[in-house]
């Protein structure tokens, strides 16, 4: 007997095995019933398929007595017929084709419609324009560079004439006018108005009526005091800052002298110090500026007190500076003789820069650039004004019969500068140099008591005048006016009318 498997064991196996082969051929089966069940279901949920007749089934061949299939004659296959083509469909309106447009837009209903275009304005019929005289000018001859008719022109300088009465117009004078385009000449333009404005206070103007005459008019502005103030820092030589910041050259420079008789400018003035001025400016009815504004009152913040100097006029006297208490800044010196930026050289022994050896430096060195302005110290009259050996320029004041001042090393003398001239207190007498025995400009300042040289940041001068009785209350009461404008009055920035922009101008000639 052979050792095999009993025959139950054998039968297991072999049908485990074919179960092994035959599973892929299974699966596959399933998945090819699958995708015919879905392919049928979907033809019968089809309206139009559903109502097709059924396919016919084959028949089975007949069978003969002998078991071979009987042969029966093959008939014709039914053709087929198409249905005739109708007419063609109509073409798409245009309606029809925006309705669709707006259908296949409803798929990008998330995405965002672009803005509509908008239409260009229409050009002015009007535009504005300001030329400038030039030497040799008229206004006729003005009105023929940019083409304007031969009659216009004449009209309206006829005009003019008649209101400027001989008066000429000065070089570089704006003439305004206001264009319109002419369609039938486009180019020609036409004058609507035109005008000129010799002075703030004082305005010519020629409009053409609807009928085409031009005719003239001078219009003449009321004018007003405004008081506005300008706050400022120091950057730099102080009257400069000021400048810079709004006050005008003139006010700036009451200001600095009023302050030089109360204020050591170069120890106590520093760089971002600030000051306030108070100004008086006249204004025309309609804005215009025709005073930039004359000092009322000033004030400058040093580092331990506050300097203020307020304007006002005595009783049959002049106009003149006091502080809030009434009392007169001026005193019979200057405490320096300028806006100095740095002591260079103070008053005593010293090795000399240039000779090299020790001797009495007989004044104070201010050292500043060159052409900075130097201020007599005190009224006096000129002694002496020109070159002197090492001193280079000098000039020398004489005051009173014992002090003088002598000022060293100027580039040039001030107007009216010389010997014999008389000059007041705080007026330029020169401007800072290098002239001499000098190793950069800076002004050599000497101060002579009883013929010999003294330390000038030594002397010291009471107060000239105090006011009092009705001078004194009137002074008070304007004094807190004053004082209160400082803090509240508006300032030049807010007082000017911001400019609209204006269309571009044609240029004058090149």
């Amino acid at each position: 007997m052979t050792d095999s498997p009993p025959p139950s064991d054998r039968s297991k196996g072999a049908a485990s095995t074919a179960l092994g082969l035959f599973r892929p051929v299974l699966f596959a089966a399933a998945a090819i019933g699958l995708a015919l069940g879905g392919l049928v279901l979907s033809h019968r949920s089809n309206p139009e398929i559903a109502a097709l007749p059924p396919a016919p089934r084959p028949e089975k061949p007949a069978v003969s007595a002998a078991g071979e299939p009987k042969t029966e004659p093959r008939t014709a296959a039914a053709p087929i017929v198409l249905p005739e083509a109708g007419p063609p469909p109509p073409p798409i309106a245009a309606s029809d084709f925006r309705s669709l447009q707006a259908d296949f837009r409803g798929f990008g209903a998330t995405r965002p419609a672009e803005p509509a275009a908008e239409p260009e304005p229409p050009a002015p019929d009007h535009y504005e324009l300001t030329l400038r005289l030039e030497r040799g000018d008229t206004i006729e001859k003005l009105l023929a560079d940019i083409d304007v008719p031969e009659a216009d022109r004449k009209q309206i300088h006829e005009r003019f004439a008649a209101l400027l009465k001989k008066r000429r117009l000065a070089v570089g004078q704006e003439v305004e006018l206001i264009l319109q385009n002419v369609p039938e000449q486009p180019d020609a333009p036409r004058v609507l108005a035109l005008s000129v404005r010799p002075q703030p206070e004082r305005e010519f103007i020629v409009t053409r009526r609807e009928d085409g005459v031009y005719e003239g008019e001078e219009k003449i502005y009321q004018v007003s005091p405004r008081i506005v103030r300008v706050e400022g820092e120091r950057h730099g030589p102080l009257e400069q800052s000021g400048v810079r910041a709004g006050v005008p050259p003139g006010a700036m420079s009451d200001f600095m002298r009023a302050l030089s008789y109360e204020v050591d400018f170069q120890r106590e003035l520093k760089q971002g110090m600030k000051f306030t001025v108070l100004l008086e400016q006249l204004v025309t009815s309609d804005g215009r500026v025709t005073h930039p504004g004359r000092l009322l009152a000033g004030e400058l913040r040093l580092l331990k007190r506050t300097v203020t100097v307020i304007r006002f006029r005595p009783q049959n006297g002049a106009d003149g500076f006091y502080n809030p208490n009434g009392e007169s800044v001026v005193r019979a010196f200057l405490r320096t003789p300028m806006d100095a930026s740095k002591i260079s050289s103070r008053f005593g022994m010293r090795e000399h820069p240039v000779l090299g050896y020790s001797a009495l430096h007989a004044g104070v060195d201010f050292a500043a650039p060159p052409g900075t302005p130097i201020l007599a110290a005190g009224a006096g009259r000129v002694v002496q004004a020109g070159p002197n050996g090492g001193y280079g320029l000098y000039v020398k004041l004489q005051h009173t019969s014992d002090v003088a001042t002598a000022y060293a090393h100027m580039s040039r003398f001030g107007p009216g500068i010389k010997q014999g001239a008389v000059v007041r207190q705080g007026q330029v007498i020169g401007f800072v140099g290098s002239t001499g025995l000098s190793t950069g400009p800076h002004l050599h300042y000497e101060f002579h008591r009883a013929g010999k040289q003294v330390n000038p940041l030594a002397q010291k001068f009471a107060m000239r005048a105090q006011l009092v009785g009705k001078d004194g209350q009137r002074f008070h009461a304007l004094a807190r006016q004053y004082l209160a404008q400082l803090k509240n009055a508006p300032t030049v920035a807010q007082t000017t009318p911001a400019k609209e922009p204006s269309p571009p101008q044609e240029a004058r000639r090149p």
